[in-house]
């Protein structure tokens, strides 16, 4: 888990403090991408790889933000963040004492 939140990428299901939270192929891309590379940036353009690779074809414009602000919506209340780093992409974050690592 990271913060509250609680990601099985093998049965594909999430939740946040034990509510399962739906997701959808491009916002669970996006979340994994996210949690894989967490405390780094993550870039627009890596996020559409991701997405092209999924074959959910490539994201058009302003796609990634739509995305972002969905999951940002369903984070609520998890402790994670996803923040935006102007010019360069995302980055996924634990508040304070959520973000250290138990078991």
């Amino acid at each position: 888990g990271f913060g509250h939140l609680q990601f099985d990428p093998r049965a594909r299901r999430a939740s946040v403090a034990g509510e399962h939270i739906e997701l959808s192929p491009r916002e669970w891309t996006l979340l994994e991408l996210l949690l894989v590379n967490r405390d780094n940036v993550v870039t627009k353009e890596q996020i559409a790889q991701a997405w092209t690779s999924d074959g959910g074809g490539l994201g058009a414009g302003n796609a990634t933000e739509v995305y972002i602000h969905r999951l940002r919506r369903r984070l609520e209340g998890s402790g994670v963040d996803i923040r935006t780093v102007r010019g360069l992409g995302y980055l996924l974050e634990a508040d304070g004492k959520a973000a250290s690592r138990a078991g």
